[in-house]
C-alpha cells in the first residue's frame, strides 16, 4: 500500500496553463518495502494509480464520485519502466499526464522520481496506463463529457474528442 500524504494543494504542482501534466508527493513507508529494503515492485502500480486519481481530482473530478455516476474506468494496459530502486523514506514526485483521449479510452503517463536531499530528482519508474470507459453492468460505454472538455483545453481543441 502507498503512503496518502495529505493531498492538498501544498502537495501539488499544476501548471497554468493546463497541459494536460499534474505532479503530487509521497514518501515510500516501511511496509511497502521488501527484504532486501527496496520498495517492492507492485508499489509502482499503486504509484501510477495515486497519479491518476489526484490528477483527476485536480480537474475538479472525484473518482468516487464517477463511479457513483456509472462510470468505471478499468485498467486495459499497463506498461512500466523501473529505472532506479527506492528505499524507506525516499520522497517521491509523481508526474501524471494525460496523453491520449478517445471516445472509450483515457491513456496517462507517469514519471515517479525520487527527490534527492540536493533537490536533484532520480527517475525510478516510468510507466503508461490505458483505462476503458465502462459502465455499471460491464459494458463499454463513452467517456463522460467532464473528461472531453479537459482533454479539450489540454489539447487546444474546440470539439469533442474522437
Amino acid at each position: 500500500m502507498i503512503s496518502f500524504m495529505n493531498p492538498d494543494e501544498s502537495n501539488s504542482v499544476a501548471p497554468s496553463p493546463d497541459d494536460g501534466t499534474d505532479e503530487t508527493r509521497i514518501e515510500i513507508r516501511y511496509g511497502e518495502t521488501d527484504q532486501m529494503g527496496y520498495a517492492h515492485h507492485a508499489t509502482a502500480v499503486l504509484w501510477l494509480e495515486y497519479g491518476r486519481v489526484h490528477w483527476l481530482r485536480r480537474r475538479g473530478l472525484k473518482y468516487r464520485d464517477l463511479e457513483a455516476s456509472g462510470v468505471l474506468l478499468p485498467v486495459v494496459n499497463i506498461a512500466m519502466r523501473y529505472h532506479a530502486p527506492g528505499r524507506f523514506e525516499d520522497q517521491l514526485a509523481i508526474q501524471t499526464k494525460l496523453t491520449d483521449l478517445g471516445r472509450t479510452r483515457i491513456t496517462f503517463e507517469t514519471k515517479v522520481d525520487r527527490i534527492e536531499s540536493s533537490g536533484a530528482r532520480t527517475l525510478l519508474v516510468s510507466g503508461a496506463v490505458e483505462l476503458v470507459c465502462l459502465n455499471k453492468a460491464g459494458r463499454i460505454q463513452r467517456l463522460p463529457p467532464s473528461l472531453t472538455r479537459i482533454w479539450d483545453q489540454i489539447s487546444g481543441n474546440n470539439n469533442a474528442a474522437t
